[in-house]
């Protein structure tokens, strides 16, 4: 048999087969067109990714800086059990050096520092520069004050409580373990006797108390009475986050802090009870707070419900504000891609617009607002009392 016969045929199908130059070409298009696809989504997702998350943060800061003013303002005037500031005894609050504090001595009898003037629970400037803000409050460094923010004073006792005295009545042991106490200012009243309040540093109640139960406030039962630790704070807008400039002690806004795009924040000065004397520091609250306004319920009548809102109270009105209306507009951190405020008005209220001018319009923005009770006011109003 020839060899040759033997050989088998091979199908065309049992051949390997290639693809053509056009079927690549297809191929790759198609897997173009998928990757596009892919590449779209995937942008738009991140995207709205970044949008939602800063929709999320402006939310958080904006509340935020809600809750700071207005659990401040709810707590303005109260002095423990003070029927009023005229309760309070004055004659001897701890001294504070004028370098330390925030305003100008109160002019007695008896003088009383800027920080400890309880007469006044609330005051608000308006039309401020940061030069009249620096020369109005020394602890205001002009650099970071931003122009047109109003600065809100609020003084009054915090809900930190020490009422837990030991077998004898005597308050001295619980007080010397709260942190920082030597520092720290304090008040204590009770209603059996008048005056029926105190002011005093935490170091001193030792003393006062050895010396004489009368210079200190007692129960019925001639057990020490509770003891608030009291505070003043001084909230203001400054023009960045994170200051870099000026010194160790006290940081000024520079035009490239916070990566060249200075973020605006609601700020407050306060008592600081971590040197060794008393004295104001600044502490950063809430990033992106733009614009702050307030109004203010007065009460006519004296019944401690507001019967109008005033944007800037007379001298002789302000005994009667009782209420608060809070308005913040507040931005997002960072730019958003695609975001364009231009041509966009927020009215904060009592003719207060704010309007973006170039870069600035790539932010998202939000208005915010609450109204809050000055709470002392109102109940010290309702009972007849001519003043908070």
């Amino acid at each position: 048999m020839n060899p040759r016969s033997r050989r088998r045929k091979l199908s065309p199908l049992t051949c390997q087969q290639g693809v053509t130059l056009i079927e690549l070409m297809v191929s790759i298009a198609i897997g173009l067109l998928l990757l596009t696809g892919l590449t779209v989504l995937f942008a738009n997702t991140a995207t709205s990714f970044r949008v939602q998350d800063a929709f999320a943060r402006l939310q958080e800061n904006g509340t935020a800086a809600l809750r700071y003013l207005s659990d401040d303002i709810r707590m303005a005037g109260f002095y423990g059990q003070a029927t009023s500031a005229a309760s309070v005894k004055l004659d001897n609050l701890p001294s504070i050096a004028a370098s330390d504090d925030c305003g100008a001595e109160v002019a007695g009898p008896p003088a009383r520092p800027f920080a400890l003037d309880l007469t006044v629970p609330i005051e608000v400037h308006d039309g401020l520069t940061p030069i009249t803000a620096n020369a109005t409050f020394p602890c205001i460094a002009a650099a970071n004050f931003s122009a047109d923010s109003p600065v809100i004073v609020l003084r009054g006792a915090t809900g930190h409580v020490i009422d837990q005295p030991d077998g004898a009545g005597n308050l001295s042991a619980a007080l010397a373990a709260q942190p920082n106490f030597a520092s720290t200012i304090y008040v204590q009243s009770s209603p059996t006797q008048d005056p029926n309040t105190i002011v005093f540093r935490g170091d001193a109640y030792a003393a006062l108390r050895g010396g004489s139960l009368g210079n200190i406030r007692v129960r019925m039962n001639n057990q020490d009475a509770p003891i608030f630790e009291y505070q003043t704070h001084v909230y203001y807008l400054r023009p960045c986050s994170r200051p870099t400039g000026g010194s160790a002690a006290k940081l000024q806004c520079r035009a490239d802090d916070d990566g060249g795009r200075p973020i605006p924040t609601l700020v407050r000065q306060e008592l600081s009870s971590t040197a060794a004397s008393v004295q104001m520091q600044e502490v950063s609250l809430v990033e992106g707070v733009e614009r702050l306004n307030l109004a203010y319920g007065l009460d006519d009548n004296g019944d401690g419900i507001p019967d109008r809102y005033a944007e800037a109270p007379s001298v002789s009105e302000w005994p009667q504000a009782i209420s608060v209306r809070i308005t913040v507009l507040v931005r997002s951190v960072d730019p958003v891609t695609g975001q364009n405020d231009a041509g966009k008005t927020y009215d904060l209220g009592g003719g207060m617009i704010y309007s973006c001018a170039g870069s600035e319009c790539s932010y998202l923005r939000q208005v915010y607002s609450q109204t809050v009770q000055l709470r002392n006011c109102a109940a010290r109003r309702s009972t007849g009392g001519k003043q908070c």
